[in-house]
């Protein structure tokens, strides 16, 4: 079977009217999910008001259009948008497009870039997850991009991948990428006590346990408040069988007892000091293990490229999220997907970009899931073309082992996604008990569907 057969076999499991302004900015509460960048300045302006002083403004030749895209990439990701823009140029003169650089911590908790969205000043073209496109959408800043995706372009594409961008029927984002979450672990450190890399919970803490050391924290795991704790979250809930919601969003998801099992887990971990509570940086930054300071890191394939490149001296391993006794593997599916500002006065030609950037001729999107970085490709054409590219090193692993056992990031409402949130900070700063929580959440999530019923 061909590389790209497997895949596939493996895979089968407005109008342009303007929205009133206030909806715009009672969206200004969204947080973005940061999965694969930092937040030093790569050389390129890093000042958000650019989006004010640059953007929404025609150029001095009427037949030349400007086109801004907002980045957070660093480095060789950076260095691709640029060469993007360049290479479109060569096909179409008459456009150039500029990235503009925004530092992760403002992409993250920064409400100008909503706000610019609000005063018509927005960047052309964006980025989106599953874990915000619909407040997005509900604001009316996404332009629907469903008449560009014809039978053909739908067919490359993954089912998945498409539904991780649609909202009630349209398709408002071109996906880019899939990016995969796994445990990486110190293998010296592990060879050295005689252990192997855990498969269990249990194993995972006791692993946790005898590798911390002074200055070595035995797990790090997201604590900080935001779309990305969630995103790291999550897998552990749904190795216990329970949810957040169900699959139609309609009802409570949670079991008491399945949740309180999750929250239990993690209350001991944090009672025996065995997570990593305040990491010297991003833990999307696999430099958190291959610095020494952690024995174990989950984290995802965006950190491959680093492994292979910057920290290839390193004894690192990756393995699958361990799961509770007898439950299944169950990872998460996340990544980024390119979004066209509604509002833009050069919203069709922006639309044009993207869609020739990721949903045409696979070399570019290749160059983007495997050469600039290491990620899964949301189409068939591109994984087929990528061949053997997804079976050296620690990228087979991922292949292997997790690809195939993930469920994508959920569109949960933000104030679902705000109790799960704020149900994490209680167990990790407040000393939340597993029962109280689990019985907190449910009922918060519950009452929250009840209202929006009526």
């Amino acid at each position: 079977m061909s590389i790209g057969s497997f895949f596939t076999a493996r895979k089968k499991t407005r109008s342009k009217h303007s929205l009133r302004t206030r909806k715009l900015l009672a969206a200004c509460g969204l947080v973005l999910l940061l999965a694969s960048c930092g937040s030093s300045d790569p050389g390129a302006k890093s000042d958000l008001d650019i989006l004010l002083k640059n953007t929404g403004v025609a150029p001095s030749d009427p037949d030349r259009i400007e086109l801004h895209l907002l980045s957070f990439h660093t480095g060789r990701e950076f260095e691709f948008w640029s060469w993007l823009g360049e290479e479109y140029a060569k096909e179409h003169p008459h456009v150039e497009v500029k990235v503009d650089f925004i530092s992760s911590d403002d992409y993250f908790t920064d409400n100008k870039l909503l706000a610019s969205f609000a005063s018509g000043h927005g960047p052309d073209l964006f980025f989106v997850s599953p874990g915000t496109i619909r407040r997005f959408e509900d604001a009316g800043i996404l332009e629907p991009l469903t008449s560009r995706f014809a039978p053909d372009i739908r067919e490359d594409f993954y089912t998945s991948a498409l539904d991780s961008v649609t909202v009630n029927g349209e398709i408002y984002a071109v996906p880019i990428e899939t990016e995969l979450l796994g445990l990486y672990y110190n293998k010296e450190l592990f060879s050295s006590k005689g252990i192997q890399p855990p498969t269990t919970w249990k194993e995972m803490a006791e692993a946790a346990r005898v590798l911390k050391s002074p200055g070595v924290s035995g797990l790090t795991l997201e604590t900080f408040k935001s779309v990305y704790q969630n995103f790291t979250w999550l897998p552990f809930l749904w190795q216990t069988g329970a949810d957040l919601v169900t699959e139609d969003g309609e009802a409570l998801g949670l079991d008491g007892t399945e949740a309180k099992e999750m929250f239990a887990f993690f209350r001991g971990m944090i009672d025996q000091g065995l997570l990593n509570m305040h990491p010297s940086r991003p833990t999307t930054d696999i430099g958190i293990l291959a610095s020494g300071e952690t024995a174990m890191q989950v984290s995802g394939t965006w950190n491959i490229r680093m492994l292979e490149t910057m920290y290839a001296d390193r004894p690192i391993g990756v393995v699958p999220l361990p799961v509770p006794e007898g439950g299944d593997r169950v990872t998460i599916a996340g990544g980024w997907k390119i979004g066209v500002n509604h509002y833009s006065k050069y919203a069709d030609e922006a639309a044009k970009f993207v869609m020739w950037a990721f949903a045409e001729k696979p070399d570019i999107p290749l160059r983007w899931v495997s050469e600039v970085k290491f990620a899964y490709s949301p189409r068939k054409s591109v994984m087929e073309a990528g061949g053997e590219l997804y079976q050296k090193g620690l990228r087979k692993v991922f292949t292997d082992e997790v690809f195939g056992t993930e469920r994508p990031e959920p569109q949960y409402p933000a104030e679902i996604s705000g109790i799960f949130t704020e149900s994490l900070q209680q167990l990790l700063y407040n000393g939340g008990q597993p029962g109280d929580l689990a019985e907190w959440t449910s009922e918060a999530i519950d009452n929250y569907l009840k209202d929006t019923e009526k």
